[in-house]
């Protein structure tokens, strides 16, 4: 055997050797994308409500849920919990669920699916949201509505500038300026109520008030806040106020609105007339 071909020949003795030395061993795995450090960049938080929320309708479109719950905030990439937290009061906003014409949560009627027909009332214009106020469980006749500084923030970032608080009728309602109402309600840390009532004459009771953390109520100011009597066409008008608890009637003015409805300023708690 020449000095190559041995050289060769060991060479080959040593690899064998190696190979065999190996061959059981298990191989190495590969680094997966979950043996990564997740950067958690992206997180959503889920509200898990107990037993008997509080449901209050909002619209048409959506109702707000609000009482105890878990508040869980987790990755959206890996779906890690992040936190988990038990509070005493959470709010959030969800759409309805109709059924025969009414929300099953909420209790809302939908008044095209409970009768076929719809009565006929201006659209709205970009940036307005109708709200229907609800029942009062004492008074008969009455409605009302509460909206906190969490709403209105809500309402605000949605891009709604006006918020139009309707009753049953869709004769009237309250127009609400979303950035002036919150530079009332923000600094006080207060709720908006509301108060209507519908007349079979066509006048409405209104009574809004700023309620603190006390139950304290206050009147707000009349900055951003109008009423509105839907009519089918311009006429002349009076319009006169009754105020709450006083036996007077007070003359005020309105502007026509093209779209069809004559807006009259909020004064005062009481009832407003509007007379041809």
């Amino acid at each position: 055997m020449t000095r190559k071909n041995l050289a060769i020949a060991i060479l080959l003795l040593l690899l064998f050797s190696l190979f065999s030395g190996t061959a059981g061993a298990e191989e190495p795995a590969l680094a997966t994308p979950t043996d990564l450090d997740c950067p958690h960049e992206q997180t959503k938080k889920t509200i898990y409500f107990f037993d008997s929320p509080v449901y209050t309708p909002l619209g048409p479109d959506s109702h707000r849920v609000s009482g105890p719950a878990t508040v869980e905030v987790s990755c959206v990439a890996c779906g890690e919990v992040l936190s988990s937290e038990d509070v005493s009061n959470a709010e959030e906003i969800r759409a309805h669920r109709i059924k025969n014409g009414t929300c099953v949560l909420c209790g809302y009627k939908d008044k095209e699916g409970q009768s076929g027909k719809v009565k006929e009332t201006p659209a709205n214009t970009p940036g307005e949201r109708i709200i229907i106020a609800t029942e009062d469980a004492d008074t008969e006749g009455l409605m009302n509505l509460t909206l906190t500084n969490k709403d209105l923030y809500a309402l605000s970032g949605e891009g709604v500038s006006v918020v139009l608080v309707k009753g049953s009728a869709d004769d009237a309602a309250v127009a609400l300026n979303v950035t002036e109402v919150l530079k009332q309600t923000e600094p006080l840390g207060a709720d908006l109520y509301l108060e209507l009532a519908e007349r079979e004459d066509g006048s409405l009771f209104v009574g809004i008030f700023l309620v603190d953390d006390s139950g304290n109520r206050s009147q707000p100011l009349s900055d951003g806040i109008s009423l509105r009597f839907y009519r089918q066409s311009k006429a002349d008008v009076r319009i006169s106020l009754a105020p709450a608890g006083e036996d007077s009637l007070m003359e005020t003015e309105g502007v026509w609105n093209e779209t069809g409805y004559w807006s009259v300023p909020y004064l005062q708690e009481g009832t407003y007339f509007l007379l041809q």
